[in-house]
C-alpha cells in the first residue's frame, strides 16, 4: 500500500542490515551495515533502534561511533532488533560565505579560505572526488 497523504521528498528511511543474529547475551558493540556496505550515521539521533519491541533512547541506551552501535547493556542472545535510518544530514547554505570552520577531534577548528578552491576528499570506499567552489 502506497503512503497515504502527502509524499515523502526527502529522507533515508531504510532499514540497516539486522544485527541480532550476532548478539550473545555479552557483547555490546556492533557494526551497522546497509546491504551488507558499512553504514556511517550521522549522529544516534538518525537512527530509530529497537529491541525486543522496545524502542532505545539515543545516548541512554546506545552510542554511535562511525559504523558501529554500543548498547549500555548487552541485548539478551535470540533478542530480536531492527534499526531504522530516519535521516541523514544535508547541507545547504541560504547565506553566501567565503571560509568554513572545521573542527578537529582534537585541538582548535581550522578555517579554509573557500574563494575559487578546489578540494579532493576521500570518501570511506577510498573513491577519490573532486569538489571545486566559485565563491565570492
Amino acid at each position: 500500500m502506497g503512503l497515504i497523504g502527502r509524499q515523502q521528498t526527502s529522507g533515508a528511511f531504510q532499514k540497516l542490515d539486522d544485527i541480532s543474529s550476532t548478539f550473545d547475551g555479552s557483547k555490546v558493540m556492533f557494526g551497522l551495515t546497509s546491504s551488507g556496505d558499512a553504514f556511517y550515521a550521522d549522529n544516534p539521533f538518525t537512527l530509530l533502534v529497537s529491541v525486543n519491541g522496545v524502542v532505545l533512547e539515543p545516548n541512554t541506551a546506545y552510542t554511535i561511533f562511525e559504523d558501529r552501535i554500543t548498547f549500555t547493556s548487552a541485548p539478551a542472545n535470540g533478542a530480536n532488533a531492527f534499526i531504522v535510518v530516519l535521516s541523514t544530514v544535508t547541507f545547504s547554505a541560504s547565506q553566501k560565505f567565503s571560509s568554513l570552520s572545521i573542527g578537529k577531534r582534537t585541538g582548535s577548528a581550522a578555517t579554509i579560505d573557500l574563494k575559487g578552491q578546489n578540494f579532493v576528499i576521500q570518501d570511506r570506499s577510498g573513491t577519490f572526488h573532486t569538489i571545486a567552489l566559485n565563491v565570492a
